[in-house]
């Protein structure tokens, strides 16, 4: 994980959404760290996998209704409160690559033959 610690927070998070697309990164710099985070959410173990990729929906959906059962009850500010974690769960769906797997293999596989045919040109 050298390579993906090595960037700033900025590249962190377009590697990031790069395995979300299933994709290569645009920056060719940028594909080994694709690789080094791919092959680490591959390496989880499958209960993990799980966990990390269904939680956060079963999660969203547990604070939607505390927060409907909340405003029902007149309580506006903890409705608020888990109105905003559920939005912070479902938000997990659109930015955290396990919860499309599918897309972190081809991201992977992309980003290997990006480093494959840079390897070919410079030998």
């Amino acid at each position: 994980m050298r390579a993906f610690e090595a960037l700033s927070y900025r590249d962190k998070f377009r590697v990031s959404r790069s395995l979300v697309r299933g994709e290569a990164p645009a920056d060719p710099g940028m594909t080994a760290a694709a690789i080094e985070l791919a092959e680490k959410y591959q390496r989880q173990g499958r209960e993990n996998r799980g966990w990390l990729r269904w939680g956060p929906p079963f999660l969203g959906i547990i604070f939607v209704v505390l927060s409907i059962w909340a405003a029902a009850s007149g309580d506006l500010l903890n409705a608020t409160l888990w109105a905003l974690i559920a939005l912070g769960n479902f938000g997990q769906l659109l930015l955290n690559p396990l919860t499309r797997p599918k897309n972190v293999e081809l991201a992977l596989k992309a980003s290997r033959r990006v480093i494959e045919s840079d390897e070919s040109l410079t030998a």
